[in-house]
């Protein structure tokens, strides 16, 4: 069994994801988030060097208002048809931060 190495718990996030980048701009699909971070699937600029910043917009589920998060490639790993991306958020905004808690504490925002 490995040793869990993050400081957040993650949870689940099945959203569309718009990652944008010094090449230009993809839809990607989100796996996971935490306060820290956040893990998708699909990038059309994989593989890149760790420490990569890229700009992320998503909207958190029953959240109407989007997040734009600056994210630093931690990981990348291409596979045969995708990728898979781990990015750790960058100076992220302490408002921003309290939605991802409060996502990851209750689950979606009541509509």
């Amino acid at each position: 069994m490995g040793i869990e190495r993050r400081r957040f718990s993650r949870v689940p996030l099945d959203v569309a994801v718009i990652e944008r980048g010094h090449r230009g701009e993809a839809r990607v699909k989100a796996h996971d988030i935490s306060e820290e971070g956040m893990s998708y699937s699909g990038s059309w600029f994989a593989p890149r060097v760790d420490g990569q910043e890229v700009m992320l917009e998503f909207h958190l589920p029953g959240d109407p208002q989007p997040l734009r998060m600056l994210g630093a490639l931690a990981d990348e790993r291409c596979l045969a048809r995708t990728s898979e991306t781990c990015v750790v958020f960058v100076w992220p905004r302490q408002e921003d931060l309290l939605r991802i808690r409060r996502f990851i504490s209750f689950g979606p925002v009541p509509a």
